[in-house]
């Protein structure tokens, strides 16, 4: 028999994201935030008003395409 998982969305958000003793978002955010530090252009920030969280790490274009640090930032995440 074929079995079929339904997942409610927006429970899942809130519980995993949002209410688990160490949040997932926290340990994204704090190491967005601890490799941000290479460069004060670089801003890392917590966007919470939707219902799903998420973290946002911007920097300037030319500092983007010069050192690609936006894809290497997300590339060294460890969730």
């Amino acid at each position: 028999k074929k079995v079929r998982v339904v997942l409610n969305r927006k429970e899942f958000d809130r519980q995993i994201l949002h209410e688990l003793p160490a949040p997932i978002l926290d340990d994204v955010q704090k190491q967005m935030e601890g490799m941000a530090q290479v460069d004060p252009a670089i801003k890392v920030y917590r966007n919470d008003d939707r219902e799903r969280g998420n973290v946002v790490a911007t920097a300037p274009a030319k500092v983007e395409q010069a050192h690609g640090v936006l894809n290497q930032m997300l590339g060294m995440v460890v969730v």
